[in-house]
């Protein structure tokens, strides 16, 4: 039987706008733009999903003075993340199966 996880996807370090891609509960990919001031802004998204359950989040943007860090917490632990800075081509993107 599988148990059922805790899933959080957050974005920081970004001082402006950044579009983001992630799966969400129900295996939907949803795409949005995210509008920040400050590196202090966080966007979070949080669902609840099953072990065996693929995890995707992605992003970037086109301020080649910004940063973006995306992190997968899995029960209040950090699962995977990856980060960049002033990189305006390559997507920050972190996925992987919530384990067993």
């Amino acid at each position: 039987m599988r148990s059922k996880k805790s899933v959080k996807y957050v974005a920081t370090d970004a001082i402006s706008g950044y579009d983001i891609s992630y799966r969400n509960e129900s295996g939907d990919l949803v795409k949005k733009r995210v509008e920040v001031n400050s590196a202090l802004e966080r966007w979070e998204y949080s669902f609840i999903a099953e072990q065996g359950d693929i995890v995707y989040v992605s992003g970037n943007y086109k301020d080649v003075a910004s940063a973006l860090k995306i992190m997968i917490l899995i029960d209040g632990k950090i699962f995977k993340q990856a980060a960049t800075r002033h990189d305006t081509v390559r997507y920050v993107t972190v996925s992987g199966v919530i384990p067993y």
